[in-house]
């Protein structure tokens, strides 16, 4: 009993090393991590910083060039504006009171608009009113009833110097620059000079700044999109401009109360970043998939092939212990009875020990199941004539079982188990039984004693080291006195966790050792 409790502590403690390592191993690549993310952090930040930062000189960019093509628009309209609202002969035009002499001035007024102001014209309209509201249209196509809506909604409506106004259907700014006729210490108001200026040149503008993919621009008056290089917007409200896009720059019109706008959707605004994402993590991927092909390819090729050496290494431990052992034990059994005359029981001997050294050396690394419980039959009898036939043996297998393979040098090391230290010190009743069943899914078979048996501590100790035996190494631990975990790792590695081997046992019962192993068809 204190062997069992010395062997289970010697083999936690090499459990305990043995994980130790792994956790070492796991700190040291969790560490490998956490480096590599803090310096793909760094990496992201800093280019990214740098990318949105481009992105932001190129909304600006935009935006200012609007706000440039809009301050140039309205200053021209200014200089015309002015320009005729100054000019002396303006203003007596307008003043005139004689239908034939107003006709006459509105000629020489027109020569004046085409010499004068053509060099800074960029206006569709020019339109002139009279105090008591007479137009006089001197450019652009405007209808009558245009010209007399501005001077109710605009003029008379007191609407703001630079106003939008819609006429025969289409949009136009609309400045309106008052005249006055000096005389003689007083000031009288005569009328007004009204530049237009049609609202699709500045369209065609948005639209071309507009044609920078992810990049829209927009006209806004008074918290209202007048219009914008994306349709949708036109009409919505300055909110819609920064709750649809990611960025938005915003500046006022010289002297007006228009703003010119440029805004870059989310989707460029964060594509860069969205594809470094994506990028990295099929980096990330790739790189899983590298490590996990290599170290299949390594498995395949240097694990499995070591694996393979190692159980060959075992099985011809195996064989050297029975040599060294069994057969050094069994030689001097046979000698003994030939010097007592038992020449018929040395002869049972000397032939199970010849059938058991060839069996070992010639099996596979799988046999049938029922060639290794004839081998088990020799076995047994060579140790009964060592033993002096005190061992009473029961061997019950299922009929289907001779259809079926096993590992090698699974069961002899259970039965030598319990007839060595199950049965060992008994003197009277010792009865072994081997047992193979077939079930729905598997194959069981079990070793049975009514030895000693163990404490209830030491059986369950001992089954955590064999549900453990898949953590060990082959270097963890010495062949000799192990024999249950190291069959229970082969068939574990062999087979997956669902195989393997279950003990149970009770103080002066005996112990059961069963073995749970996958149909393997012998063919």
């Amino acid at each position: 009993m204190n062997i069992n409790k010395n062997l289970s502590q010697s083999l936690r403690v090499s459990i305990g090393s043995n994980r130790i390592l792994r956790r070492r191993f796991v700190a040291i690549f969790i560490v490998f991590a956490v480096v590599l993310l803090a310096l793909w952090a760094v990496y992201h930040n800093t280019v990214f910083s740098q990318y949105r930062s481009s992105v932001r000189e190129s909304i600006e960019l935009a935006e200012y060039s609007l706000l440039s093509r809009l301050d140039d628009e309205f200053s021209r309209m200014r200089l015309v504006s002015s320009s005729l609202a100054g000019s002396i002969y303006v203003q007596d035009f307008l003043a005139e009171g004689s239908v034939t002499a107003y006709y006459e001035k509105a000629e020489a007024v027109a020569e004046i608009i085409r010499k004068s102001t053509y060099p800074h014209l960029n206006s569709d309209s020019i339109v002139t009113f009279t105090a008591n509201g007479t137009a006089y249209r001197f450019t652009g196509g405007i209808s009558a009833a245009a010209a007399d809506k501005i001077y109710r909604e605009v003029i008379l409506g007191g609407a703001p110097v630079y106003s939008i106004v819609e006429l025969d259907g289409v949009d136009y700014f609309c400045l309106i620059d008052p005249v006055s006729r000096r005389g003689t210490g007083t000031t009288v108001h005569t009328g007004h000079v009204v530049t237009l200026s049609n609202i699709a040149k500045v369209r065609r503008t948005v639209m071309d700044l507009g044609m920078v993919t992810g990049v829209d621009t927009a006209v806004i008056l008074e918290d209202v999109i007048l219009l914008s290089s994306n349709p949708e917007l036109d009409g919505k409200s300055y909110a819609e401009l920064e709750r649809r896009y990611g960025s938005v720059v915003v500046n006022r019109v010289t002297g007006t109360n228009l703003f010119a706008a440029a805004a870059i959707t989310g989707e460029t605004l964060y594509y860069g970043e969205r594809l470094f994402m994506t990028v990295s993590i099929a980096a990330i991927l790739i790189f899983g998939a590298a490590i996990a092909l290599l170290y299949r390819m390594l498995s395949t090729r240097m694990v499995s092939p070591l694996l393979e050496k190692t159980e060959t290494m075992k099985m011809g431990l195996l064989k050297t212990q029975m040599n060294a052992h069994f057969i050094v034990n069994t030689i001097d059994c046979i000698e003994r009875l030939s010097e007592t005359g038992e020449n018929e029981r040395a002869a049972i001997a000397a032939r199970n020990l010849a059938g058991m050294i060839r069996d070992v050396h010639e099996a596979d690394d799988e046999i049938n199941i029922y060639e290794q419980l004839d081998a088990l039959g020799r076995y047994i009898e060579i140790m009964n004539i060592r033993s002096d036939d005190k061992f009473v043996v029961e061997i019950d297998a299922d009929d289907r079982l001779v259809e079926y393979r096993m590992p090698a040098q699974v069961l002899q090391p259970l039965v030598e188990n319990a007839l060595t230290h199950g049965l060992g010190n008994k003197t009277g009743d010792c009865r072994l039984t081997i047992t193979g069943r077939a079930g729905k899914d598997c194959v069981v078979l079990e070793v049975s004693d009514n030895g000693k048996g163990m404490e209830p501590e030491t059986v369950h100790a001992l089954q955590e080291l064999l549900d453990g035996a898949d953590e060990w190494e082959y270097t963890d631990y010495h062949l000799k006195g192990v024999a249950l975990v190291n069959i229970q790792k082969r068939i574990r590695s062999r087979y997956g966790k669902r195989y393997g081997l279950s003990v149970r046992s009770s103080p002066n019962e005996g112990l059961a050792v069963s073995v749970r192993l996958p149909y393997i068809e012998d063919r």
